[in-house]
């Protein structure tokens, strides 16, 4: 018999196939990892922008006894007898509270006068994100009542 020294056509096929998979594998999981850290980051972001509203908004939601709001053109203007304005301006995508930017990338907002069980109660729909709304929440803020 011969000494036979190297790798024959089968195997070397075999392994440019598990070769091939392999590396499949590899770059189905990266691509996996890196859209998820997207999604995570742009989530972050976009509830980071609601928080920068909510935080205001609650503190002069609870000074105040009663509320103004106008739509006119999709954009938001709330009127609050604490003296705090906010205006959402749709072309810009921002909220204002007394003309000073608070939020950004904000694609919706609603708000309406409610009452409900007595108490006055403004209705809020907000929804941020990146490049759509990846962020949405509704949330009823009481005002004052005593």
């Amino acid at each position: 018999m011969k000494n036979e020294k190297g790798i024959t056509l089968v195997a070397l096929i075999l392994y440019i196939v598990v070769f091939s998979t392999v590396l499949t594998l590899l770059t189905l999981l990266t691509t996996n990892i890196y859209g998820n850290l997207d999604k995570i980051n742009t989530s972050s972001i976009s509830s980071a922008e609601f928080n920068k509203f909510n935080v205001n908004f609650v503190k002069d939601v609870k000074a105040s006894n009663k509320v103004d709001i106008t739509t006119t053109n999709n954009d938001v203007k709330i009127l609050l007898t604490n003296g705090a304005n906010y205006n959402y301006v749709k072309d810009e995508k921002a909220i204002y509270r007394n003309k000073v930017k608070i939020a950004q990338n904000i694609f919706q907002f609603q708000a309406d006068s409610l009452i409900e069980n007595n108490k006055n109660i403004v209705k809020v729909t907000i929804g941020t994100g990146k490049n759509d709304i990846d962020f949405g929440k509704t949330i009823k803020y009481v005002l004052k009542y005593w």
